[in-house]
């Protein structure tokens, strides 16, 4: 299913254990389509496959099955106001974080994508697990890169501070009201 042409495609961004996948929850609660995040569901399909095709493994050929899905995730999602946890400009980010160049060629129209970029500050507490596998200082290597990225690509971050859920939801919400 295509997009309706009056959507608003709004991205949730942050590094990894920034509240992301708790706000896309809420805004799902609330009835908004979401998109879940891309790359935690490739990491564990490849995971289960035994795999090379992870970040720490083949970080290449993983932002581009990133990329890919993330297209297609966004094509089947309808609604006026559609929330993505992440865009296709974070693969550029984490491949730019990785000292690997991902041609800009790649994310062509990236920049016509969007409605609106949220960067969700960084939660206190990160550990890594199975998936995140960040050190502390890489994390915010990438966090800033994210910021970068979606600068470079012509978007004007709005930055979410550290609240409660809730607040951050009521924070969003307000936003794309306005």
């Amino acid at each position: 299913m295509q997009p309706q042409s009056s959507a608003k495609k709004y991205v949730l961004t942050g590094t990894a254990f920034t509240g992301k996948s708790t706000l896309l929850e809420l805004l799902a609660a609330r009835g908004y389509p979401v998109v879940p995040e891309t790359a935690r569901m490739i990491i564990e399909e490849e995971q289960k496959k035994g795999s090379d095709i992870l970040p720490w493994k083949d970080l290449y050929k993983f932002q581009q099955k990133v990329v890919e899905r993330q297209v297609l995730l966004e094509s089947e999602v309808s609604g006026e106001h559609i929330f993505l946890d992440r865009g296709v400009l974070d693969s550029y980010a984490y491949s730019k974080a990785g000292n690997l160049a991902l041609p800009k060629s790649f994310f062509e129209g990236a920049h016509l994508r969007y409605h609106s970029v949220f960067i969700l500050e960084l939660l206190p507490g990160y550990q890594q697990d199975e998936v995140r596998k960040e050190t502390s200082e890489h994390r915010e290597a990438v966090h800033r890169a994210i910021r970068e990225s979606y600068e470079e690509f012509g978007y004007k971050p709005v930055v979410i501070p550290v609240l409660s859920p809730e607040d951050r939801l009521e924070f969003i919400l307000k936003h794309i009201a306005s």
